[in-house]
């Protein structure tokens, strides 16, 4: 009974993962779609998913409402790793349960195979089931870092240039659209992110309002102080240019104490490497030689 029952869960998972993976592969190759979703979101590129689309993800996992505090989270969470589509929430969990439901079928498989006992079969089975479903959250939550880093690596450049900019005459919405275009090689998060700052700031929000959209996307701390920098110049009335060089040198100072930091750290974490790794290989290599020559010294003496 469980034989075949597992057997089923397989085949169906298997199904529908293959399924669902044809699926987004036609659609997205697809050039008169991708063109006319283009043209009803405002998108000349027809590169970008619009609400009009309904994705057979949304439709399984339908109990994952966009509503929901939870779901607000996730894709805020999902939009500080770059996904900025909004059925990026349901692609994910949807990634979720069928890696889950995969990994569990193939445990199962392979607990049979090998004959082991009923009680095993379900815990590696549930393993299997934790492991598939947060290999994606590990996977995305790394990739968060990794673009949260990049990006804190590349924000005092962008301020001197912002600065640049703005002692030159430029506004500081132009300015934006500058460092955009010129941090597009150097940074790509960065110029990403910059594009959208330039798009809420055109289509009528306000700056302060755009700036801290752009500090919760990206979740890095020095954004968020530049959005309260230019809040503060902005209701204050204070020099833009002064108040960014300020904030860029303090930024550099940061950063070169963490730099410091890591330095320091790196002595520490050498220690277990050589002590685990290479202290005993010297040891061997050292004492071995005069060890052997004692033992058969000892050895000679005895007979």
């Amino acid at each position: 009974m469980y034989i075949y029952l597992i057997a089923g869960l397989a085949f169906v998972s298997v199904f529908l993962i293959s399924f669902v993976i044809v699926y987004f592969i036609i659609s997205r190759n697809d050039p008169v779609k991708q063109r006319l979703h283009g043209l009803a979101a405002g998108n000349e590129d027809g590169n970008l998913y619009t609400k009009r689309r309904i994705s057979l993800i949304k439709k399984t996992l339908w109990f994952f409402r966009s509503d929901t505090a939870e779901s607000s989270d996730t894709r805020r969470w999902l939009a500080q790793a770059g996904y900025y589509n909004p059925q990026a929430v349901y692609d994910y969990y949807g990634i979720r349960v069928g890696g889950a439901i995969l990994m569990g079928a193939l445990a199962a498989v392979l607990g049979l195979h090998f004959r082991i006992e009923l009680h095993q079969l379900l815990l590696i089975t549930a393993a299997g089931l934790l492991v598939g479903s947060y290999v994606p959250k590990l996977r995305v939550g790394g990739k968060i870092r990794r673009r949260a880093e990049e990006i804190r690596r590349a924000v005092p450049n962008m301020l001197d240039l912002m600065v640049v900019c703005v002692e030159a005459g430029l506004s500081l919405t132009a300015s934006i659209q500058k460092l955009a275009n010129e941090t597009k090689i150097s940074c790509v998060p960065l110029s990403n992110e910059l594009h959208i700052l330039t798009r809420e700031i055109l289509i009528g929000k306000t700056k302060g309002e755009a700036f801290r959209n752009l500090a919760d996307r990206t979740g890095v701390e020095e954004l968020r102080s530049l959005a309260v920098t230019l809040i503060q110049t902005d209701k204050l009335g204070t020099s833009v240019s002064k108040s960014l060089k300020v904030l860029a040198d303090s930024m550099r100072f940061k950063r070169r104490q963490r730099a410091e930091e890591q330095a320091n750290k790196a002595s520490v974490k050498l220690v277990f490497p050589l002590v685990f790794l290479i202290f005993p290989e010297l040891l061997v290599v050292l004492v071995g030689p005069a060890i052997i020559t004692l033992t058969k010294v000892l050895g000679d003496v005895a007979r």
